[in-house]
């Protein structure tokens, strides 16, 4: 077998996936295509539907990150490529098992995927929990385009890190999941939830129809006070809380001594 020239694999390493194709690697090859260009068209669409750059940092981190996987793993399958034995017969040995290699597919196509969140559950086999992932994130890009907001831009990384290093763990076996998509979420109490949807409400109103209608200086303010009433509110709850736990625990030693 002709030994792949390791400076032609570098040359087309530029642009993932074309030295999986030269490598004879196809299935790989589509994988790093479609994610590397649906990452930059999907940060292209962000930018005109948000009308923010914020998404330009997206596509940098990214971007980099998809071609350096794609090199580093063309260059390991064209060392596998050339690491082969022959045996008396003329027959071709792999040094590495066919199970290994799939295992290998197998993690990196997951993380090739999981830069879309909840693709890679999917590819696992978890429909349900890639697909409330998935969901989640388009409709906080849906609901920031629709408002012309950047409110929640927050939640978009928070999504991805969990939807990748959960993935991650999946896919090395660290974690077992039934793919559940209950298991997305937190044990939240109901009250919880609707405070904090209370609470969206009234930002997004203040947001959108009252600080259009008011001065700079004046917005600043208000921001301001939010933010100091939510620290405050937190800390006194906190004060609140650890003060009745010491009395519960004062009254409980005086039980004890007692009898």
């Amino acid at each position: 077998m002709r030994e792949k020239s390791k400076f032609i694999t570098f040359l087309l390493s530029f642009i993932p996936g074309l030295s999986h194709l030269y490598l004879g690697y196809a299935d790989r090859a589509v994988i790093f295509l479609m994610v590397f260009f649906g990452t930059l068209a999907i940060s292209v669409g962000l930018v005109f539907l948000t009308h923010s750059d914020a998404f330009i940092v997206l596509a940098i981190i990214a971007l980099p990150i998809i071609w350096l996987v794609a090199l580093l793993d063309a260059s390991s399958l064209r060392k596998s490529l050339s690491s082969k034995a022959y045996i008396n017969n003329g027959n071709e040995v792999e040094y590495r098992k066919i199970e290994e290699i799939k295992n290998s597919n197998k993690k990196l196509i997951t993380l090739a995927l999981s830069a879309i969140p909840g693709a890679g559950h999917m590819y696992l086999g978890l429909q349900n929990k890639g697909l409330v992932l998935m969901a989640v994130f388009l409709f906080t890009v849906f609901f920031m385009g629709w408002l012309a907001s950047s409110l929640f831009l927050f939640v978009l990384p928070l999504i991805w890190f969990y939807s990748f290093f959960d993935a991650l763990h999946i896919v090395n076996g660290t974690k077992t999941d039934s793919g559940d998509f209950l298991a997305v979420f937190p044990k939240l109490k109901p009250e919880w939830v609707g405070w904090g949807l209370i609470g969206i409400g009234i930002l997004v109103v203040v947001e959108r129809i009252v600080y259009p209608l008011i001065s700079y200086q004046l917005r600043n303010y208000i921001q301001t006070s939010i933010v100091s009433a939510i620290f405050i509110v937190g800390g006194i709850k906190l004060l609140i809380k650890g003060r009745a736990n010491d009395n519960q625990e004062e009254g409980d030693d005086l039980c004890k001594g007692d009898e």
